[in-house]
């Protein structure tokens, strides 16, 4: 690794940090394509930035002059925007101002994932410094609106997905775990938000009115305990078309490093889980198995103390995170279904965000020659852990329905990064690290 580079590309991380790019602001965000257009064009990429959509999407394209036949496309996927800093008073250094401190760098996105984009960044800016050509046809794709639901990506594609084509999506970031393995991942569920409702009267009536007006509340509480039944999700249909995982997906997830235990006594559960005591089948259950979860309910008065009212109105918040064969969309139809087929057609669900579910198969023969490389820059087999799924959720689906390409996520966040959070960090040799990692599979890349 080039220290010269290394100290270059961190400086134009800093920048890059500065540019507080929260999309749900719509702050700093065509500044931040335009200096990323800037950057890429100095590495000697051909650029385009598409406005199309309120959300500039940035491109790069670096392809290889004497390409041989059958050598393999890397598309590399990242963000440029992030979620806001607040609350200010939280963070110990300032979020828009790298910092370095305790053999980290602080920031706001350093780890989600302006950090990564820039560890790739200077992995290739060594590979062209050495050998003058990319090793491979390379790609870049950076979007500005993956913290809001990725607005407009699935218009991009629709149009440009010629010119992004791939054999590989490196997906935007990734971390090490809580025992120091690189985690690489290979996709992630899905998720349907929506809202149930229901409404009673024109006004809140004075709550003596309970003893002959049936209430909003109890309708809603009562619709959403239809959807329930001896632990298992009560609606039909929920699971109709679900991909089973694979025996080798399975063993992947037995191997993950997920203590129940610990989660329990840290997190104070007073309910045990679901699988009970089955260590496995709460593995697989975390990645593979779709959930119903009742986000919040509110209704009435909510405020300190007393006020004796019926309320009109109730509204309870929902997501079902979703695995491969499920939509977004029919889920919420199923639950309106349900619904009424349970007597409480009175209860209206609000379908208000859906992200597509996609599994990454993990022998694909690319993301099999990361594996390998990564094992063997990390310090053998028990150093890095596969999964063919995260439990979260992300745009993962697009890529993969317009590009038909496998996915592996992989970054240089650890499990303290805490991205999303105040004191956002990552660690200076983690992202040393990381650069390392991608300059080997270059140069493997290259051999092959």
């Amino acid at each position: 690794m080039s220290e010269k580079n290394i100290e270059t590309y961190r400086q134009k991380l800093a920048q890059y940090i500065k540019l507080s790019s929260v999309s749900a602001k719509y702050q700093n965000i065509p500044e931040t394509a335009d200096f990323l257009k800037q950057t890429f064009e100095e590495l000697g990429g051909k650029v385009q930035v598409f406005t199309d959509e309120k959300f500039p999407l940035v491109f790069a394209d670096f392809p290889v002059p004497d390409e041989k036949p059958g050598a393999p496309t890397i598309l590399f996927y990242n963000h440029y925007d992030v979620q806001p800093a607040e609350p200010y008073d939280l963070w110990h250094t300032d979020p828009w101002t790298l910092t370095e401190k305790d053999g980290k760098l602080f920031g706001r996105g350093v780890a989600d994932c302006k950090g990564d984009l820039f560890a790739r960044l200077t992995a290739l800016k060594d590979y062209l410094d050495e050998n003058g050509q990319p090793p491979v046809h390379i790609k870049f794709l950076v979007e500005g609106a993956e913290e809001i639901a990725s607005q407009g990506i699935h218009s991009y594609f629709e149009k440009y997905a010629d010119l992004f084509k791939t054999d590989l999506i490196i997906w935007e970031s990734g971390k090490k775990n809580e025992i120091g393995q690189l985690v690489i991942t290979g996709g992630n569920k899905g998720i349907s938000c929506f809202e149930l409702s229901t409404h009673s009267a024109s006004i809140d009536l004075h709550s003596s009115n309970a003893a002959v007006v049936d209430g909003a509340l109890w309708h809603l509480i009562a619709g959403i305990a239809s959807l329930h039944k001896d632990g298992k999700i009560a609606v039909e249909g929920f699971y109709d078309g679900v991909e089973e995982p694979t025996k080798r997906a399975k063993q992947l997830a037995h191997k993950m490093y997920y203590s129940p235990a610990k989660i329990k006594e840290e997190d104070h559960l007073e309910y045990p889980f679901i699988q009970g005591d089955d260590e496995n089948a709460i593995k697989e259950a975390l990645l593979f198995a779709p959930s119903l979860n009742i986000e919040g309910v509110s209704g009435g008065y909510e405020g300190e103390s007393v006020k004796t009212v019926l309320p009109k109105q109730g509204v309870a918040k929902f997501d079902a995170r979703l695995v491969p064969g499920q939509d977004p969309v029919d889920i919420a139809n199923k639950i309106q279904k349900q619904l009424e087929k349970n007597g409480f057609g009175d209860v209206h669900v609000k379908f208000t965000m859906g992200v597509t579910p996609y599994r990454s198969d993990m022998d694909a023969p690319l993301i099999k020659e990361l594996i390998t490389t990564a094992e063997s820059v990390y310090g053998g087999e028990d150093k890095v852990e596969v999964l063919p799924t995260s439990a979260g959720t992300g745009p993962s689906y697009n890529f993969n329905h317009f590009l038909d390409a496998p996915i592996a996520a992989f970054g240089v966040g650890n499990a303290q990064s805490g991205p999303h959070a105040p004191n956002e960090n990552i660690v200076i040799k983690d992202y040393e690290t990381g650069i390392k990692l991608l300059e080997q599979f270059f140069n493997n890349l290259h051999v092959k």
